[in-house]
């Protein structure tokens, strides 16, 4: 199951795809854009078969009772009390349907979600009543066709089309595993909707996450490690500086600043952070001389959001040492969506920069494994809108150890830019340790550890007959 292109980068564009093929395996991959030819013509090539997607979260909305039990679990977690994301996102969430239900209603949704979060036999309950009362069996004739050996997702069903394919494989038998896609997923997407035959966590960390918040059982949870983050490990995977500058025209003498955008909604204002570094570069207040890269957040150019590119051009005319990396977005369909060479082209930024600079971005953990130093940025910089990132569950391990530096102000931005540039051998040993931390196995051979449990997990004792049918 590939819904978004975040799950196409980890899934189909590592080692995972790569030794399932090896393997024997027939792989199908349901995709929401399966007529566009980009990307036909790119699993085509490595005989990967592509199918429509018949799943999205408008399907809830067909019922009430559906529509409400999946707006419960979204908010709902084992050991709730202790998920500050989710309260964060619950609060947020709250903010904006204020004007839009009765007060009535939102008081019976408050109470019913702090008995959620207080029982795990009610939370057990509403997942087994919408699973009993909603499994739906949109891809019953794919089902039928290729007979498949094992459904992969992403997630556990937090995503809504992830809950639909796994609780319609699992009322045809047909083996689940769920390869968890992102860092801060069991701790702040809210509740599962399906117990997977195999859960594989990226560490131990997130295996324990993964027991404690979605309460999944310790026995179907593996340890695999982060596919997409094999190249920050293997020799010779990235770009080299010389070509990395080549392709961007950056200066080769200058110390490279790295400064990601920060996902839409997290009430920073991206243009001030990339304007304030521009301008201190320009000023030569940042010690060794230095450039700036600045890479928006692909999510901005989803078709709902306005990415502010015309104001980073702005930026990069105005000031010399400036260069905007727009991600390579192939698909308005299949969201994020981003090229195997983008991701490259990413890889090598974060590898060769000095520092990176981000909003608790998971560019931080990549940064790690590649020895980079990391500024976080608070979202009250500029008289932002203050988020409290540095409490969120995924994100302790950095700011308790002091791996990264915080910046709540522009002055303290600067100041940390200038400290990592001139000594980039600060906070290295907690940076290592949060990489070991939250990475786990971070050896360069997650995607071909990830494709072997899965090849285990298909029961292909005889590798030609095994038919992975969906990623």
């Amino acid at each position: 199951m590939v819904p978004q292109g975040f799950v196409a980068r980890f899934l189909l564009r590592t080692d995972v795809l790569t030794t399932l093929l090896a393997g024997g395996a027939r792989v199908v991959a349901l995709v929401p854009n399966a007529d566009e030819p980009y990307l036909r013509e790119e699993l085509g090539a490595r005989d990967v078969h592509v199918e429509q997607l018949h799943a999205d979260v408008a399907m809830t909305q067909r019922s009430r009772l559906w529509s409400l039990l999946y707006h419960l679990r979204t908010f709902t977690l084992g050991d709730a009390a202790r998920a500050r994301t989710l309260h964060d996102k619950h609060a947020s969430f709250q903010t904006r349907i204020a004007g839009d239900q009765h007060p009535a209603v939102r008081l019976v949704l408050r109470l019913a979600l702090k008995a959620l979060w207080r029982s795990r036999t009610l939370r057990r309950a509403a997942v087994w009543l919408e699973a009993r009362r909603f499994t739906v069996h949109p891809h019953r004739e794919l089902f039928a066709r290729y007979r498949p050996d094992l459904v992969v997702t992403a997630s556990a069903g937090w995503f809504h089309e992830d809950a639909v394919l796994l609780r319609e494989a699992q009322a045809h038998g047909v083996a689940t595993a769920c390869v968890v896609l992102s860092w801060d997923n069991p701790t702040s997407k809210g509740y599962r909707a399906a117990t997977p035959d195999l859960t594989i966590a990226w560490s131990q960390t997130m295996a324990d996450q993964l027991v404690r918040f979605q309460e999944l059982p310790r026995d179907r949870v593996v340890v695999g490690g982060v596919p997409h983050f094999d190249a920050y490990r293997r020799p010779g995977a990235l770009l080299g500086w010389e070509e990395l500058c080549a392709r961007l025209q950056l200066d080769r003498e200058r110390r490279l600043i790295l400064f990601c955008a920060s996902s839409p909604g997290t009430a920073v204002d991206d243009v001030q952070v990339a304007a304030t570094l521009a301008a201190a570069i320009g000023r030569d207040e940042l010690g060794p001389r230095a450039q700036l890269v600045v890479r928006p957040h692909p999510i901005a150019f989803r078709g709902d959001r306005h990415a502010p590119v015309e104001d980073w051009r702005g930026l990069e005319r105005e000031h010399e040492h400036v260069r905007l990396n727009l991600p390579d977005v192939r698909s308005d369909v299949l969201r994020c969506d981003m090229s195997g060479e983008d991701g490259l082209l990413l890889g090598s930024l974060v590898a060769h920069a000095g520092v990176v600079v981000n909003v608790f971005s998971t560019t931080t953990l990549e940064a790690f494994l590649a020895g980079t130093p990391v500024v976080l940025v608070d979202p009250a910089i500029g008289g932002g809108v203050h988020r409290p990132f540095a409490q969120f569950t995924h994100v302790r391990s950095i700011v308790d150890r002091g791996a990264a530096r915080v910046a709540g102000s522009a002055a303290l931005l600067l100041e940390h830019v200038r400290a990592y540039l001139e000594d980039p051998a600060l906070d290295a040993q907690a940076r290592d340790a949060v990489a070991a931390l939250e990475c786990g196995p971070a050896d360069g051979h997650a995607g071909a550890r990830v494709g072997e449990l899965l090849l285990e997990l298909a029961g292909t004792a005889t590798p030609a007959r095994a038919r992975v049918a969906t990623t």
